[in-house]
């Protein structure tokens, strides 16, 4: 099959998209796992991105975040799926432009951040979900820096994960399951 070809992009799309949404099926199945489970789907993503394009994967996570917000049990994990994890493996190889690694962290940290922000306050306020801190009133200021903390050392490890995942994509799973041959990055 041409790899260029439209339906070879309509089935690498249409795979990725059939496999993110059953794995945001599974967050009604295991709730221990609301979390982790729209950081797997997010990651498909990489296959789409590489494949395809960028922009065909944008697509695919646009038809995911529909159909898992209203297809899928478990709100709290569609939504953080829309509002970070699943676009964020799509535009991490731009974030690679930025120099020096210090500020591309610093960018992608900050995104997280405002992210995970957004779907705090859109949660607690739109949906009516519980608010996580009044169970922990009794704390004060300091549980509101814990979990900042908390939250900081799951992206940091998360944006190490995600990049070490795409890179075996790129030069193990790749070449052994498309064929496509490994272009090695010259050095700078």
């Amino acid at each position: 099959m041409n790899n260029n070809s439209k339906s070879y992009k309509v089935a690498i799309g249409g795979i990725v998209c059939a496999l993110s949404l059953t794995l945001m099926f599974f967050t009604g199945v295991f709730p221990l796992l609301s979390f982790a489970i729209p950081i797997y789907a997010g990651a498909l993503m990489i296959v789409v991105s590489h494949e395809v394009t960028p922009g065909w994967a944008m697509s695919a996570y646009l038809a995911v975040s529909l159909l898992s917000l209203f297809l899928t049990p478990d709100k709290q994990s569609s939504t953080i799926f829309i509002f970070f994890f699943g676009y964020y493996p799509i535009i991490l190889p731009y974030f690679r432009k930025i120099k020096p690694k210090a500020l591309c962290l610093a960018v992608k940290y900050l995104l997280f951040m405002a992210a995970m922000y957004l779907w705090y306050k859109m949660t607690t306020y739109l949906f009516g979900i519980y608010d996580f801190f009044s169970n922990f009133s009794f704390l004060g200021k300091y549980i509101t820096l814990g979990v900042i903390a908390f939250v900081s050392m799951i992206f940091f490890l998360y944006d190490y994960t995600i990049e070490a995942i795409e890179e075996i994509y790129i030069e193990w799973f790749r070449p052994t399951y498309f064929g496509k041959k490994v272009v090695k990055k010259q050095k700078q």
